[in-house]
């Protein structure tokens, strides 16, 4: 095995017992004995304390039980491992000079525990290949599975399964629940459901493995058949149980259930967990039964209204309130916070930034922002993103430059903060911005993050880097379906559909990642930016045909536009007659838009008379149609509907660019705008241009 052995570094190592804040009255009774030093260790690995247990672990070398002790050695590994430092921990195993099937096991879990778990099946692979190493047990082979469920590797899951069998494991249930959990998890049901049969016994642990994966692959209702199975078996639900139940409900959207779930929750008395009350309030809440919800807070928690209200119980109903989108409920609540003053508690007013953000609110998000006597990461990045949702992406970077140059919080951007930021360099096409916050990421170290890589990705290509998209894309060790998608995507924007392809076929090389309803939109509508109507609507075909996703209103409104963009303005309302679905008004409105291109006012009347019903009040599908009959020269017609918008009170907000130059700075303009200092040259550089590309024309 490859050591990944790491020196303590100088601070920890020269810690001394005296010093740490963990130990009363700087006495230092961990040397006292090796029974007090375990209590020791066992409490900094609980805590996840890095400069503790490295103080053990210097305690432990002086005191000569190290490395002598192969009992002390495990127990330092397993806290190493629990302290998210794996360096370290390997640097123990390391130079062990005996090691039993503990030792082994307790790495392999680190591994696991820290998201590592390939290297966790390869220490596995080393273990059964040395002749002198002991003997894999059940805990081994557990914490091989929840490796092997990590990997999502099908194939490796019934390898680890035949190992099992041909160890004469599989009568062990501790080793049988581990591997429903792992098929689970796998999305492979019908395995995790044979398992679970074919037990002598079944306990809590192995239903609760079943009905979570249920959860898990949205079969929801076949969760709460396993459930009632459950019940017949004699079997009563925990905490874990009843958590699954609710997700399913939650999605089930079916009010009946609620109140048969509620009554178990009282039944086992689990009102008090804090897991399950959040979890109750959320389910009313995302139902539109946010009035049931907070019904069922004031009866578990406010008990004849004299017991104390819990943060997290009302962070429940606070994200509750943003779900549901009622400004007067979150206004009650937030009137109920301020009469039980429980405002002096930071993490309910962060949960208060978020609300208000999500409910549009943003100066009664930045009001409390602002009066906040304590602020961590969360409020900043709360107040960050809510600029964000809202589409102020420029406050959103004034913001993180406040951060950055703020010294009364001492707090310092995370990822979260720079994934917002770098969205708001997307939305702005901000180039300078965005390669200033790339050089901060790859300086603070967290440029091998997956989302920000994302984030990155598509950032460059909305300003107009797409060979920077390209290179991030092509060194990232690690991609998930999200990564693939937004390179899709990036081809589109940039109106390189043939590339948009290539990537899509790479993407179904790779066995373990599927694509989804995003992954079609954005090929489908990459492909009618370069005019590939057959190609992208075979991408339409193979979607229900090869995979098995079923087309949504979206898909059908991208197939549209691929044909109505291309001038096949029949085939897209043969189209529109043939779906199986009501057209909704983004059909329409894909339609209309294309038609002023080509001159069809018959195809473009027919649409707005569609969008006359679903959206009468909406002004854009009546600009689309002003500009058809404009373009076709029927200016009676224009000017009619120009004047019907204007009786309406109809009023189209003028349309605006943007350019980036000089090192960051931005330039807005409108159509005709001389505002800016260098009009006149601006305009004869662009008619020039305009002439140099009708030339080319001209000649092709």
């Amino acid at each position: 095995m490859v050591s990944l052995a790491a020196p303590l570094p100088p601070r920890l190592a020269s810690t001394s017992l005296h010093s740490s804040p963990h130990l009363p009255n700087g006495r230092p009774p961990l040397l006292h004995s090796a029974s007090s030093w375990m209590h020791g260790v066992h409490i900094s690995a609980a805590r996840r304390d890095l400069p503790l247990t490295a103080c053990l672990h210097a305690s432990a070398i002086k005191s000569g039980l190290l490395p002598a002790d192969l009992f002390i050695a495990n127990a330092l590994l397993d806290a190493y491992a629990k302290c998210r430092h794996m360096g370290y921990a390997d640097d123990v195993f390391d130079q062990m000079p005996e090691r039993d099937i503990v030792s082994w096991s307790s790495l392999m879990y680190g591994y696991c525990l820290n998201g590592s778990a390939i290297t966790s099946l390869s220490i596995f692979v080393v273990l059964i290949s040395s002749e002198l190493a002991p003997s894999a047990n059940e805990f081994t082979l557990a914490t091989l599975s929840q490796a092997v469920a990590l990997m999502e590797d099908d194939r490796m899951g019934k390898t680890v399964h035949g190992y099992c069998l041909k160890s004469r494991f599989s009568d062990d249930a501790f080793i049988c629940n581990s591997l429903i959990g792992m098929y689970s998890k796998l999305g492979l049901q019908m395995s995790a459901e044979k398992l679970l049969y074919g037990l002598p016994k079944r306990d809590l642990v192995s239903w609760n493995a079943i009905i979570s994966g249920c959860v898990r692959q949205n079969k929801f209702s076949e969760a709460i058949h396993k459930f009632v199975m459950m019940l017949e078996d004699g079997v009563l639900p925990n905490v874990v149980t009843l958590l699954s139940i609710i997700t399913a409900c939650s999605f089930m959207n079916q009010p009946m259930l609620f109140g048969w779930v509620h009554a178990w929750i009282s039944k086992l008395q689990l009102g008090s967990n804090d897991f399950v009350v959040n979890s109750l309030v959320e389910m009313y809440s995302k139902n539109g039964l946010l009035h049931e919800g907070i019904k069922a807070f004031i009866q578990i928690w406010c008990i004849e209204g004299s017991e104390s209200l819990d943060p997290i119980s009302m962070a429940a109903i606070i994200r509750a309130c943003a779900v549901s989108g009622s400004l007067r409920y979150a206004k009650a609540f937030h009137g109920l916070l301020l009469k039980q003053s429980f405002l002096l508690c930071t993490f309910l007013e962060n949960s208060l930034i978020d609300m208000y953000g999500k409910l549009h609110q943003l100066d009664s998000a930045h009001n409390i922002f602002r009066r906040m006597k304590e602020r961590d990461t969360v409020s900043w990045n709360s107040m960050i993103s809510s600029f964000l949702k809202n589409n102020y992406p420029m406050k959103t970077l004034e913001l993180l430059s406040e951060l950055h140059l703020n010294v009364v919080d001492d707090l310092a951007p995370d990822f979260f903060t720079m994934s917002s930021s770098i969205q708001a360099c997307a939305e702005l096409a901000s180039l300078h911005h965005g390669e200033m916050l790339h050089g901060y990421i790859v300086k603070s170290g967290i440029d091998a993050d997956l989302i920000l890589s994302n984030a990155l990705i598509d950032m460059y290509a909305k300003s107009g880097k797409i060979e920077f998209s390209e290179k991030i894309f092509s060194s990232m060790d690690q991609k998930d379906l999200s990564t693939w998608n937004i390179m899709i995507q990036a081809y589109g924007i940039h109106g390189d559909g043939k590339a948009a392809l290539r990537t899509f076929h790479e993407l179904k090389k790779f066995g373990f990642l599927k694509p989804n309803t995003i992954t079609f939109a954005n090929l489908i509508t990459a492909c009618s930016h370069s005019r590939l109507v057959s190609e992208g609507y075979e991408c339409f075909t193979s979607m229900q045909r090869d995979f098995g996703i079923e087309p949504e209103m979206e898909h059908y409104a991208s197939v549209v536009y691929l044909f109505a963009r291309s001038g096949k303005l029949v085939e897209a309302e043969d189209f529109i007659r043939e779906m199986p679905i009501e057209p909704g008004s983004s059909i329409w409105s894909s339609l209309l838009g294309a038609c002023g291109n080509y001159g069809h006012v018959e195809v473009a009347e027919r649409a707005a008379e569609k969008l006359s019903l679903l959206e009468a009040d909406e002004t854009a599908w009546k600009v689309s149609l002003s500009n058809v009959y404009a373009n076709a020269g029927r200016w009676e017609n224009a000017a009619s509907v120009r004047s019907g918008m204007k009786k309406e009170g109809g009023r189209k907000e003028a349309g605006w660019s943007s350019v980036e130059v000089n090192h960051g700075k931005s330039w807005r303009f409108m159509v005709g705008d001389t505002k800016h200092p260098q009009a006149d040259r601006i305009y004869e550089v662009w008619n020039c241009l305009k002439q140099q590309v009708k030339d080319v024309l001209e000649e092709c």
